[in-house]
């Protein structure tokens, strides 16, 4: 959301749209919104208009918004996810949505997978790898693994597949191995 009362003063200050867009970091149209009230008002000081005031002219719409959604539980979609591994998000998203609860619901791509980055990022429940580009190698063992049968023996040999990238995506090789 724009900082109304910091647009407010450049506004006053004598401020050219652009280096008010420049220096609040918001939209154009949160400048031409502020200089409307301006001059509807006649103002000469952001010191006379009260936060009160500046929540009347500008309201934050997103409270609004945000209660007509019932909101997912983001604890329990964690907890299910510890507990089974086979448990995707998708999955939480859609018993999320059978809910028989009133109001709407938040789409997978639209908000339900950031509305859990975010908890994930509040808790600081996220681990990053950090690595110098092409110094590391980081494997990545996803889902379950699947028999390779050989078809002449029809042994199955304890095997799974790596796959390495060093320093260019152009050398990029998979290769068997033993477990």
């Amino acid at each position: 959301m724009a900082d109304y009362r910091k647009i407010l003063v450049l506004v006053l200050g004598g401020h050219s749209y652009r280096e008010v867009v420049e220096i609040a970091g918001c939209s154009h149209r949160d400048v031409v919104r502020v200089r409307q009230e301006v001059q509807e008002w006649g103002l000469t000081s952001a010191v006379a208009v009260s936060d009160t005031e500046l929540a009347q002219w500008f309201p934050d719409g997103r409270r609004r918004v945000s209660e007509e959604y019932n909101q997912p539980d983001l604890s329990r979609v964690l907890a299910s996810m510890k507990q089974n591994r086979h448990f995707t998000l998708l999955l939480a998203w859609r018993r999320y949505v059978d809910t028989k609860d009133a109001g709407k619901k938040y789409g997978y791509s639209q908000l339900f997978c950031a509305l859990f980055t975010d908890y994930l990022r509040t808790y600081d429940l996220v681990a990053v790898l950090r690595h110098e580009p092409g110094w590391a190698m980081l494997v990545d063992w996803a889902r379950d693994t699947m028999d390779v049968v050989d078809t002449v023996t029809g042994e199955v040999p304890a095997r799974c597949c790596s796959s390495r990238c060093c320093r260019s995506r152009a050398r990029c090789s998979a290769a068997p191995m033993r477990i």
